[in-house]
C-alpha cells in the first residue's frame, strides 16, 4: 500500500468509528429516556381527568358539577381495575414459580429462589415511580 491508501484506510476508520459512537450514545440516551418514564398512572386520578375535562372542554360550573362524580368514579374504577391485575399477576407468577420449583433439583431451586429474590428487589411486583428529577409529566403540579 503506498502511504496515500494507509492515510485515506486510517481515516475511513476513524470516521467509522465516531459514526459508530455518535450511534451508540443517541441510542443510549434515547432507552435511557425511555426507561426513567414512570407509568403515567396520575393521567387516571381523578384530580388530573376533572382539570382535564374542565379545560380541553370548556366545561361550565353546572356541568362540572354533573362531570366530576362520573370522572371521580371512573379514577376509582381504574385503580381497582390495576389493583386487581396486579394481584392476579402475582399469583399467576408465583404459582408458575412453584410448579417450577417442582421439577428442579436442588441447586436449581436454590438459583430459582435467587431469581426471585432479584425479581422482587428489581420491582416487577409493582411499579415504582422515578424521581421527581426524572419524571416527565403532563399531569398538573399537585397541591402539597
Amino acid at each position: 500500500m503506498n502511504h496515500l491508501s494507509k492515510t485515506k484506510l486510517v481515516l475511513y476508520l476513524a470516521a467509522i468509528f465516531v459514526a459508530g459512537g455518535v450511534t451508540g450514545a443517541a441510542v443510549a440516551v434515547k432507552a435511557t429516556k425511555q426507561m426513567a418514564e414512570a407509568p403515567r398512572t396520575t393521567h387516571m386520578e381523578a384530580r388530573y381527568l376533572k382539570d382535564r375535562f374542565r379545560s380541553k372542554l370548556g366545561l361550565t360550573a353546572d356541568q362540572a358539577k354533573v362531570v366530576d362524580p362520573i370522572l371521580d368514579k371512573m379514577s376509582l374504577d381504574l385503580k381497582a381495575v390495576r389493583s386487581e391485575t396486579t394481584r392476579r399477576i402475582s399469583a399467576i407468577v408465583k404459582s408458575s414459580y412453584e410448579q417450577i420449583g417442582k421439577e428442579l433439583t436442588p441447586e436449581q431451586r436454590a438459583k430459582l429462589e435467587e431469581m426471585k429474590k432479584e425479581r422482587s428487589e428489581s420491582g416487577h411486583r409493582k411499579f415504582k415511580s422515578p424521581p421527581d428529577s426524572l419524571r416527565k409529566s403532563n399531569s398538573p403540579p399537585q397541591d402539597l
